[in-house]
């Protein structure tokens, strides 16, 4: 089924969002790929998506999503691109880990700026624009902003912020907008492998034994979550939809 939706992905130059915004375009909707800094990876998404699809379905749009001038440029962009934008996924994200003891000012603020305040500011700027009815938000948490984890404060609470935004949008915003957050658990993405040293052997033997499904997630795993939250879920909102393999049940 084809869909003639315009969507925003951000932080999409990599890793979960780039599949998001790929395979999006595979369902017939125009993507917006969003990055703050690595604008090569995702001219190359770009790329990707308008060699299979067609030039006019996809647009770069460089964008720190912490910076509130920089995000109604974005969507002031799309509007003149698209006319309209209909999908908003929050995807964009910063780890920059550090003992709780040791952790400076500057990794704290910088952190929940891009997880945090950056999906605040986009949803802001989404509902502004969205005309009419079934627009959908699409916030991508983390098992950890519930779980905690060492030498993680600022990610995992800016993540647990994140989910409970996401709550409060979605009173605000339906009936005109639907707002759901998807909570991956571990996804097989070059950045989880290197954080959590699941390159080696070892390391990835153990954190698989303790998951019921008996593999890492993939970011098909999360777009499949998504597509279904575009799809036939109209009428959730305010849902946290878990996609770990059983590592984590809620």
């Amino acid at each position: 089924m084809q869909h003639d939706e315009v969507v925003i992905v951000t932080g999409s130059s990599r890793g979960i969002g780039a599949v998001l915004a790929k395979r999006l375009a595979d369902t017939g909707r125009s993507v917006v790929v969003n990055c703050a800094s690595s604008r090569v990876e995702a001219e190359q998404v770009v790329a990707q998506i308008t060699d299979k699809v067609g030039v006019d379905r996809a647009i770069l749009v460089t964008a720190d999503v912490s910076q509130r001038v920089e995000v109604q440029r974005m969507f002031d962009r799309v509007m003149a691109q698209f006319g309209r934008v209909d999908v908003l996924i929050n995807n964009a994200g910063l780890n920059l880990d550090g003992p709780l003891d040791q952790m400076d000012d500057e990794q704290w603020n910088r952190v929940l700026s891009t997880n945090l305040t950056g999906p605040f500011i986009c949803a802001q700027e989404f509902a502004r624009r969205h005309a009419g009815s079934g627009g959908r938000i699409i916030n991508i948490a983390a098992a950890t902003g519930i779980t905690g984890r060492k030498n993680g404060a600022n990610y995992c609470s800016a993540k647990a912020g994140l989910i409970t935004l996401g709550k409060c949008m979605a009173q605000e915003l339906a009936p005109r907008i639907s707002v759901n957050t998807v909570t991956p658990g571990f996804i097989n993405t070059e950045e989880v492998m290197n954080r959590f040293n699941l390159n080696d052997p070892a390391t990835h033997r153990s954190m698989v034994a303790g998951i019921p499904m008996a593999r890492l997630g993939t970011p098909e795993d999360i777009f499949q979550a998504v597509l279904f939250l575009l799809g036939s879920a109209s009428y959730m909102t305010g849902q946290n939809l878990f996609v770990n393999g059983g590592d984590f049940m809620h």
